[in-house]
């Protein structure tokens, strides 16, 4: 009955919304930087570029100062947008999923609930989604999608334009050209982020993304422009933000703030200032993340919003800003990223972060192709490989805590765990319990690889987190058994690793992994589960024993890798060869020889190229390659 009802009030507000015309109903346009936290940004973050048309939207209305992507890369960022659920809870949490997800029963990408009502829909024109796109979504989307190609100019519209401008990939240059190449930012006027070495190859990467943002800035000023030409300029909300952070190593793909942190300002219309409750030029401290944007818009526009999505809107009829103001909750998000895979879950209330490494053996600088493209990316690793740098700079290439707590006002850049500080134990149990109501709530999938989600629960993968609630949450308590003294959770581990369930072996034998050497009286009872029936579970196993110098590790990920037909399970397995390749010296070095995959994919060929020595092997004529893979 309550569905019903829902689906009556929505088929309502459509029916009555379509009579309404443009000047009733605010139009939206959102301009989207790629790949930018607040941190290059002077609006926001000392040090960043001068921005004076976002600078001018500010002005003109509010600035968020407390604007969070719920992950850290494209996909995951940019399906959390369109669908408004937070992705581990409907499976779209992976970066450029092997499967896309069908989206919650009874639920469309909420931009179809805008058309419905009729809204003109465009989108020009990255879509990156890892859900099944509903149907209705976009009147169009293409490059030349524009709010002035609707039929009648009496319609409201909603238009989404991403700008690559500051992508990853504008960072891509070379040594040649850094050289001959000078950049509007002067590398001197540069503040490096305190985990940085300070190099010439840092600053001028660091200037040049200046640059990039100040090209979004003249973006920004010219469909600002462009609204203004077409008379529509004081009755359109105008968005501006990043969909992520980025882009400076340790950003795009990391929790910390440099990965979520985006900026955001919205430009309020004269004609629908009634809808906000705030005064130009007001910054408004309270936090929003992406599952709320698009109920936002709903609300802005009138259009009833579903009771499946997750996030609640931040402006619009009945909003008080006093209540957004008291809003101080974020939940991040971090799985695979590309090939790398690193399971992390963060949540941030207040100034403190804090983050739950569920692998901290993977160091954050674990291979991952695409970002060490970047000269600044192979500079810090080759640094580190020879022994040059310390403290703050080493962080990214090391083990890291299984828990990380930061104070994000006072140590803006995150290189100061306060995890181990009695004065923060407090704090650090709250936030713990915290993450822990939020994961098991959810349900978050995630306490499940990859591998076994494709195989089990992608048809459906909300019903199934519900239908798993229950175990999720154990999973989730033998996971946070890497938490407590070994002495005190060595009965529970070991009966972890002998039970009939195979998700409680696998936690177990990760568990291991994560305490280290202090861990070493169960390996008896891990070198079992090298013969286990489930091929993740022989991968964690090996982990475990190989990360302790119980074995050769290498060994049987080459045989996982050489005779699973899952391209996923290889993936899995490599990204543990990677690791013990480059993070043990000579000890488990392996050659590009000792691999013939039965599966193929594209995250497979970026490990075995990688391994080969040659990154980005030349393209040979008439061999394509699976088309799943494509620049972050």
């Amino acid at each position: 009955m309550q569905k019903f009802a829902a689906a009556f009030c929505l088929f309502l507000t459509a029916s009555c919304a379509a009579s309404l015309g443009a000047a009733d109903r605010p139009n939206v346009v959102w301009i989207v930087s790629e790949d930018n936290s607040v941190h290059y940004l002077d609006h926001f973050f000392d040090g960043g570029a001068k921005t004076p048309y976002i600078e001018a939207m500010a002005a003109q209305g509010l600035t968020f100062d407390h604007a969070f992507s719920n992950a850290p890369v494209c996909s995951v960022a940019r399906s959390t947008l369109a669908t408004a659920c937070y992705g581990p809870r409907i499976g779209t949490q992976f970066h450029r999923r092997y499967q896309l997800a069908p989206m919650p029963a009874g639920l469309k990408m909420w931009t179809a609930y805008l058309r419905d009502a009729g809204y003109y829909t465009t989108n020009q024109s990255k879509k990156d989604y890892n859900a099944i796109e509903s149907d209705g979504v976009w009147d169009e989307s293409s490059a030349k999608s524009n709010w002035r190609n609707r039929k009648s100019s009496d319609q409201p519209f909603f238009h989404m334009q991403s700008h690559a401008e500051s992508h990853e990939g504008r960072l891509h240059f070379s040594q040649a050209e850094m050289q001959s190449v000078t950049n509007g930012t002067d590398s001197d006027s540069i503040t490096l982020a305190d985990y940085f070495p300070d190099t010439p190859t840092f600053r001028y990467t660091h200037a040049r993304y200046l640059d990039c943002m100040k090209t979004i800035d003249g973006i920004v000023g010219k469909t600002i422009d462009q609204l203004r030409e077409d008379g529509v300029l004081e009755d359109t909300f105008v968005f501006y933000f990043g969909d992520h952070g980025g882009v400076l190593p340790r950003g795009k793909g990391y929790i910390y703030e440099s990965g979520l942190h985006v900026p955001l300002v919205v430009r309020v219309p004269q004609n629908f200032k009634h809808l906000v409750d705030g005064a130009n030029g007001d910054r408004v401290k309270g936090f929003v993340e992406f599952v709320d944007f698009g109920p936002t818009v709903l609300q802005l526009a009138g259009v009833a919003i579903p009771d499946q999505i997750d996030g609640k809107p931040f402006l619009g009829s009945g909003v008080s800003l006093a209540e957004v103001n008291q809003r101080d909750e974020t939940f991040g998000y971090a799985d695979r990223f590309d090939e790398k895979y690193d399971l992390v879950r963060s949540v941030r209330k207040g100034k403190y972060q804090y983050v739950r490494n569920f692998q901290p053996y993977l160091p954050d600088g674990l291979m991952n192709i695409y970002r060490y493209k970047m000269l600044a990316f192979r500079e810090w690793r080759d640094l580190y490989d020879q022994g040059k740098l310390s403290g703050p700079t080493k962080q990214f290439f090391e083990r890291k805590p299984a828990e990380m707590l930061f104070d994000c006002e006072q140590d803006p850049h995150q290189v100061n765990n306060l995890a181990g500080d009695p004065k923060h134990q407090q704090t650090l149990l709250e936030l713990r319990q915290r993450l822990y109501e939020r994961m098991q709530a959810m349900p978050d999938l995630s306490m499940y690889p990859e591998s076994y989600l494709v195989s089990n629960a992608m048809d459906d993968p909300v019903a199934f987190g519900q239908s798993h609630q229950a175990e999720i949450a154990e999973l989730i308590s033998l996971a946070n058994l890497a938490l407590v003294p070994f002495e005190k959770s060595e009965s529970m581990i070991a009966q972890g690793l002998r039970s009939d369930n195979e998700m409680k072996r696998y936690w177990a034998a990760m568990v291991c992994t994560s305490i280290g050497d202090a861990a070493k009286p169960l390996a008896a009872s891990v070198r079992p589960l090298l013969d286990d029936p489930s091929e993740i579970v022989q991968v964690r196993a090996a982990e475990f024993l190989g990360s302790i110098g119980e074995l050769n590790p290498q060994e049987k990920l080459i045989a996982i890798v050489n005779s699973t037909s899952s391209e996923i399970v290889a993936t899995e397995a490599l990204n543990s060869v990677v690791w013990f390749h480059d993070f043990f010296g000579d000890r488990y070095r392996v050659k590009r020889s000792d691999f013939n995959p039965a599966s193929s994919g594209a995250d497979i060929d970026d490990r075995l190229n990688y391994i080969n020595g040659v990154p980005y092997p030349p393209k040979q004529k008439g061999k394509r390659k699976k088309p799943r893979k494509k620049a972050a």
